[in-house]
């Protein structure tokens, strides 16, 4: 595509944002969602734990993007008809932001998969099987191609799943390469010192 043919598509995409999706009913729906759910976060995540814990849900926002820009844009098993930003692909969505929210928070109360497994399968129920028809039923988004939502269901708990285990496995080597450079700084003040020779002094005394 042309610089000037990508510029009247970015134009259009605007103008249609504007006349079309912004301050709509299901606009207000989506942007009040959001806003919940960073409240909700903000308020309950673990500060102390905050860089692991953002770790995967950074590796979520980025895998559920990939696969949704390949599912929904090239394939069109989805299409997103309000977007709260006027951009092309469409962020902050479930995608981007709720769901990689939703397996923060549960990593942050769980301490086993089974429990990992549950509270997630829970929250994605509630995701796939009630918010997602409510954006449907809004206008937000129409699914295509015979896709439904389990389908989004298996979609959502595959990636929880995956990013949960990379997360564990970046662990066990941070865990392996940074556990001997400990043990040595702990013993670096235990070192022996040198031997200092004997002077002639100490030689005639130990010679005695």
């Amino acid at each position: 595509m042309s610089y000037e043919a990508s510029r009247l598509s970015a134009y259009q995409s605007y103008q249609h944002w504007v006349s079309a999706e912004v301050f709509t009913v299901g606009w207000f729906v989506m942007i009040g969602v959001l806003l919940v759910t960073y409240a909700i976060w903000f308020k309950l995540v673990d500060k102390s734990r905050i860089r692991d814990l953002l770790l995967l849900g950074s590796l979520l926002a980025v895998g559920f993007g990939v696969v949704g820009i390949i599912l929904g844009d090239n394939y069109g098993f989805w299409d997103f008809h309000i977007r709260p930003v006027p951009m092309t692909t469409t962020l902050f969505t479930v995608s981007y932001t709720i769901g990689p929210i939703l397996y923060m928070m549960v990593a942050q109360y769980t301490t086993s998969w089974k429990s990992y497994l549950i509270w997630s399968s829970i929250g994605t129920a509630v995701i796939t099987f009630g918010l997602l028809p409510i954006y449907g039923m809004l206008g937000i988004v129409t699914l295509h191609n015979n896709y439904n939502f389990f389908y989004n269901f298996i979609y959502y708990m595959t990636g929880a799943i995956i990013g949960r285990a990379i997360c564990f496995g970046l662990a066990r080597i941070e865990q392996s390469q940074s556990t001997p450079s400990r043990v040595a700084q702990s013993f670096l003040g235990l070192q022996p010192a040198a031997t200092k020779p004997l002077d002639e002094d100490d030689k005639t005394d130990s010679g005695q």
